[in-house]
């Protein structure tokens, strides 16, 4: 019995992260019944689902979540955020697909980037990965959103208003949303 409980120990990795998902339901005020909260920002309506939380064979996490901007009662655009951690917590990848009408929107899979060299003779610049993978992120989702918008930006006001099919979509801002999803999925990874 000894010895099963030692292997055990050993087996298990020695900073497994948690995702807090108590924590996080207290960001929406709980979740209905059908596991999906609504909540307003940047004056636009989104509605978040419960995230999928799989564990990885070296003490990491693998999380995934669906958020929908929601363009009057209906979804204005569907986005899948996935995001990989190590067993220390730290933001590994990260990857966002989005269906704006009819239109998919894939950053492809963007990963933890490495520290640059420290230049001989100068001090070494603050350097945060997660900070630098999002910026990589955001950046990626962007200029996917421009491609699929060319050739409209006179018909409406807004990029999201451009993309969808409906005439009187109010302005958004869906990177922003997504942004501040995903910084309440890190705030409550540990």
């Amino acid at each position: 019995m000894k010895s099963l409980l030692v292997s055990l120990i050993l087996v298990t990795p020695a900073f497994a992260v948690h995702f807090d998902d108590v924590g996080f339901r207290r960001e929406f005020s709980g979740w209905k019944k059908n596991k999906t909260a609504n909540y307003e920002f940047t004056d636009t309506t989104y509605r978040t689902y419960i995230p999928t939380i799989t564990a990885t064979p070296s003490g990491g996490i693998f999380l995934t979540t669906q958020v929908d901007l929601v363009a009057f009662g209906t979804n204005g655009a569907v986005s899948h955020i996935d995001l990989r951690f190590n067993s220390r917590g730290d933001l590994l990848s990260a990857q966002i697909r989005s269906t704006v009408d009819t239109k998919i929107i894939d950053t492809g899979l963007v990963r933890r980037p490495e520290a640059p060299a420290p230049v001989e003779g100068q001090k070494a610049k603050p350097f945060d990965a997660t900070e630098e993978l999002l910026v990589t992120l955001f950046s990626t989702f962007d200029m996917e959103m421009k491609k699929i918008s060319e050739g409209k930006e006179n018909e409406k006001r807004d990029l999201f208003s451009r993309l969808s099919s409906d005439k009187d979509a109010k302005t958004s801002n869906l990177p922003a949303g997504l942004r501040h999803h995903i910084n309440l999925l890190l705030k409550h990874t540990h």
